[in-house]
């Protein structure tokens, strides 16, 4: 396949722009990690790989234990801290757990949920306690987010630490706390898009700042107790059968800071010297050319052919803005649209989720209403598109979702 050329049209860099990654306490492998050395991943702002393959924590949890894994924080049993996210495009928040593993990343206890808002634009802290009955050790800390806008996916970020000893006892025991909740790795499970997820039990310690949420859809049940996961409790999603772990989240108590990263030890990692940039607002439409895959019969093409192009569209129409640039970042859902959206005319045919697939990156339109995706080599679970919006086309390279304006992306053959 062959890119013949791309033209922008106000705002596509926004398209391309970072996801979002946390920065403190510096998680594995991470820029901000001071035990990286030269092992640096600059995409932890990528996704869990959509068949689970590197559940938990991109696989980097294998680190625990060893120099570059060494503990970055120390907290103490029944103390208050924070976590800290940044990045370029936050697809209007959505829900995160905070949550602890003491085996090594095979099960996760949920020591705060966040649902809707998080993460926030920019940077941003999300406050918690450690609870006052959690066992002193080395234990693995993570952030797990499931966006709202977009691709249905599932973000994760994982951190040593140093857990003190605390006093007292909480009525909610470290045991009875939820599994970390598992979705969008090919376990089955997904989440809505568009509202923020409703974790089926988000444990005792909840900050909710939604303002439309949405329970998970699949097979969502018990977790599993084989390589995938640690036993979970009844409500948490079941982790992918092929990593070799399980992960949970936690949140905080109170509403997040939507201002600089709150104080935290006097030897914090280094933030990274290069955030990206907030998405823009885009007034109009963005138009992008690519390439569409090959005749299946492999006959060369006549030396003078004509120029034949598909046009793939999601269409999502803007109520109540009067015609001004749409932000890219929102604190709630969009209203609902005042006129029907025109069908599409996807020609795709459903492909087997987990197959094989070779042109990587692209997207498969079916009947105007679903799509999906092949990432990392296999076609990703079918998905329904977002309420008022539609696709057409047949497969493609590229797509894009247009939030309150017309999004069309123009495949060629060359």
């Amino acid at each position: 396949m062959h890119f013949s050329s791309v033209a922008t049209c106000l705002g596509l860099a926004g398209l391309a722009q970072a996801h979002m990654e946390m920065i403190y306490p510096p998680p594995f492998k991470s820029k901000s990690n001071p035990n990286a050395g030269s092992d640096v991943d600059y995409s932890m702002t990528a996704p869990l790989d959509a068949s689970g393959a590197n559940f938990p924590c991109k696989g980097y949890h294998s680190l625990f234990g060893t120099k570059e894994g060494a503990s970055v924080a120390d907290w103490s049993a029944g103390g208050s801290y924070n976590m800290s996210i940044t990045g370029g495009a936050n697809h209007g928040g959505g829900s995160c757990q905070a949550s602890l593993s003491y085996d090594k990343g095979k099960s996760w206890k949920v020591i705060h949920s966040y649902i809707g808002n998080c993460p926030g634009a920019g940077t941003t802290t999300f406050d918690f306690k450690v609870p006052s009955d959690a066992p002193s050790g080395e234990a693995i800390f993570a952030w797990s987010w499931f966006n709202q806008i977009g691709n249905r996916e599932m973000y994760m970020n994982c951190a040593a630490v140093t857990i003190g000893g605390g006093s007292g006892k909480r009525a909610d025991a470290m045991s009875n706390r939820p599994e970390m909740f598992v979705a969008n790795v090919g376990n089955g499970c997904t989440t809505e898009e568009s509202s923020d997820l409703e974790f089926p039990d988000p444990g005792p310690d909840v900050t909710n700042d939604s303002q439309k949420t949405a329970g998970p859809k699949g097979t969502c049940g018990k977790a599993g107790s084989g390589s995938g996961s640690g036993s979970g409790d009844g409500n948490s999603g079941a982790a992918p059968s092929t990593p070799a772990n399980g992960n949970n989240g936690a949140a905080p108590s109170a509403v997040p800071s939507q201002t600089q990263p709150a104080a935290q030890p006097s030897s914090p990692a280094a933030q990274p010297s290069a955030p990206a940039a907030s998405a823009p607002s885009a007034p109009g439409g963005v138009f992008v050319t690519v390439s569409q895959p090959a005749e299946a019969t492999g006959a060369p093409a006549p030396s003078a052919p004509a120029a034949t192009s598909t046009l793939l569209t999601m269409t999502k129409p803007t109520a109540g803005t009067g015609g001004q640039p749409v932000p890219t970042s929102v604190g709630s859902p969009e209203p609902a649209p005042t006129t029907p959206t025109a069908p599409g005319s996807g020609s795709g045919s459903e492909e087997t989720a987990g197959a094989a697939c070779s042109d990587e990156g692209a997207w498969n339109c079916i009947g105007g209403t679903k799509y999906q995706r092949c990432a990392s080599g296999r076609w990703s679970v079918v998905q329904s598109m977002a309420a008022g919006t539609t696709c057409s086309g047949n497969k493609s390279s590229a797509m894009a979702f247009g939030f309150g304006r017309r999004l069309a992306i123009r495949g060629r053959k060359v």
